[in-house]
This record gives structure tokens, sequence and C-alpha cells, in this order.
């Protein structure tokens, strides 16, 4: 099956103008993701446009304290989708949002898988990063590829949805991350802290490897999320971030893979991981993935990452999640989305989609970079 290409987004200039351009260039599909989340709050769990907006709005002052210059993209998207600023912080907090309003919590289906080898087992010695992204259904068409030429700071390419800031992506100093859903029976969102893909964002502006973990260090996380960083010249990282602590994995034999649960924090009898029982398959997921990857050693390439991502054991809770009959409401899980990056060489491979059924298509570093 051919693959669908997303739209691409590319922005260049200061925070306000980068934001400006890409609300714009995205107007009508940022007011269509807009939408679906602020109907799915309403009708789901009778969340009014107006509740939201009064969650979100002391986030304006967390984000401008975290990061000002994040608070300026975010004014120049609104400015240009020619919505709220609320309304823009919404989508940017829709993880935040999803947790209180106990989606997460509350619905037994899955999550997203990511991956990352480094050199010394890739067959040309390229550090390669990966991750399936796994959502309701109704987002299918709701990404864009945002490329963004920043005065100052590294080059990013990211996969968000319409309107927020960053997701899965890479930066032109060769830093790279995944993000992936997390609960604890530690969480309680407060609005006290910027939301995760601000946070991303923050981590892709990084201009090298320790400014991507400060980044996280300082967020203050009031919930629980994780973050697989990783980088061309060879390492990678792995944080799972919670309100009490942010645990650190480490790459093991120079492969290194995350689903959906704790693994740093298994022995703290102070803490409850929530998604184990919920999503029991992420302990499965993360698993499979390495020991689909530890025969490949020294030849691991794009390939083998395509192989891990297309991966229907225990299916349709696999690795590559598909839907079941009598999904509906916050049971239509899939893999929307496939991405696949070479962070050495600088190169994006997207398959829309589940990626058994749509072909990865390739981004050249002639077509992503202009430095």
């Amino acid at each position: 099956m051919a693959a669908r290409q997303i739209p691409v987004i590319s922005v260049k200039g200061k925070p306000f103008e980068c934001g400006e351009q890409y609300g714009s260039q995205a107007k009508s599909l940022i007011k269509r993701n807009a939408g679906l989340y602020f109907d799915m709050w309403q009708t789901l769990w009778g969340a009014s446009h107006s509740d939201i907006v009064q969650r979100c709005h002391p986030l304006i002052d967390v984000i401008g304290d975290y990061d000002a210059d994040l608070l300026e993209e975010l004014g120049g998207i609104a400015r240009g989708a020619d919505l709220d600023l609320e309304d823009i912080i919404a989508i940017n907090a829709r993880y935040e949002i999803n947790s209180s309003l106990g989606i997460i919590r509350k619905q037994g289906n899955d999550g997203c898988t990511s991956v990352a080898a480094l050199p010394s087992v890739t067959s040309n010695g390229h550090t390669l990063l990966g991750q399936n992204w796994d959502w309701l259904t109704r987002f299918q068409e709701s990404n864009v590829l945002l490329m963004a030429e920043q005065a100052g700071k590294p080059n990013v390419v990211t996969q968000p949805e319409a309107g927020t800031l960053a997701h899965r992506g890479m930066n032109s100093a060769g830093l790279g991350i995944c993000f992936n859903g997390m609960a604890s029976n530690q969480d309680k969102f407060e609005s006290k802290a910027p939301p995760f893909l601000v946070v991303a964002r923050a981590i892709l502006n990084s201009p090298n490897f320790s400014g991507a973990l400060e980044t996280v260090m300082r967020m203050k996380a009031t919930l629980s999320g994780n973050f697989l960083i990783a980088h061309s010249d060879g390492e990678a990282i792995d944080l799972e971030v919670s309100p009490i602590d942010t645990g650190v994995l480490y790459a093991e034999g120079d492969i290194l893979t995350h689903s959906n649960h704790f693994i740093s924090f298994a022995n703290r009898v102070d803490f409850t991981d929530l998604l184990k029982s919920i999503y029991p398959d992420t302990l499965l997921r993360h698993r499979r993935a390495r020991q689909m990857l530890e025969p490949e050693k020294s030849r691991i390439d794009i390939g083998s990452f395509q192989k891990v991502f297309g991966d229907h054991f225990s299916y349709p809770r696999s690795i590559c999640r598909h839907t079941e009959s009598g999904d509906v409401g916050l049971k239509g899980w899939a893999t929307l989305s496939s991405m696949i990056m070479d962070l050495t060489e600088r190169t994006i491979y997207i398959a829309e989609g589940p990626p058994c059924q749509n072909r990865y298509y390739r981004l050249t570093p002639q077509m992503l970079w202009k430095d």
C-alpha cells in the first residue's frame, strides 16, 4: 500500500514568527485537531470548553517560566490559526488533560513502543532511533511534519499533532527523542508543570545531550511520562519521569527499548505503576522489540527497525497495534504512524498508518536541513 505523506509545515525565524507561520499554514488541521479533542472531552467526560480553558489558563505562566520562547511560539500558533491561546495550550496539554480526566487510567488498551540502537550494533555504525505512535483512530490524520529553522537554536524536525510543539523527532545537532505514556499512583494534574509535549520541544531545541537532560530534570513533573533520548555520537538514555523521581535506563548491549511501564521503579514500595494492569501488553512489547533486534547485532539497519515496528506477535495488541471488533469510544486504539530516524545521517523514514500496511517513505538531509 502506498504511504500517505503527511503535510509538511516549514517555518523560519524567531519563536513568535515560527509559531505564526505554523498556525497559518496548518490552520484547518489545527482547528480540526482542537475540535476533535474538545469534542472528546465533552462527549466522553462531560468537560466543557470552559472547563478545559480554566484548567489550562494557569499553564500560561508555568510555560512562560519554564521557557519563554516556547510560550511565544504557542502565542504565534494561536495568532496564525485564529484561535485563543488557551485552546492551543489545551491541545499541547492533551496528555495532561487526558490523564486528569481518567482516560489513561480507566481504559485497557495500548501505547507506544520506542527503540534505539547504537553504532556498535548497527550495520553502518550509525545511531538509530524510532517509535510506533499508538493513539485513537479518530486522530489518524492529525499529524504534520514540522520543520523549524530557528534563530540561535538547532533546526528541528518533529511529527506532532497539528498545533502542538513536538512529539517524536530530531534536530540538526544529531539529537533525537521519542515519548511514551506512563501513569502512577503519584500522578496529579495540578497545572504546576509544563506539558510533556512542550518539554519534548525543549529537548529538541537543546544543542547537546546534557542540555536535553537538563530540560527534563527541571520540569518538576506532577504526572508520569517517558523520554527516550539518543544522539548521533552514539549515546542513548531513557528517562522515566514521575512526580517523585526520574528513573534512568541505559542501553544494554547498545540496544534500548521502552513501552508504557516503569522499569527503574520496580522495587519502590511507595510507588504503584498503573499501566501494567491496564495495558498488560506493555510488559511484552519492549522485550519483544529487544528480542527481535538481538540476533541482528552488528547488522541492525532501517529494515530491522521496520520489522520490529510491523511485528504482530500477540495481535492485535502487538507492537503494530490494530483495533479489535467492537472497539468504540476510547477503545479504538491503533498504530497511527511509525517513524525511524538515522541520527547520524539526519534521515527520517515515516509510515503513516500501521507499518504492516503502509510503506515507509524517506526524507533525506537535503529535504530536511538548511544548514
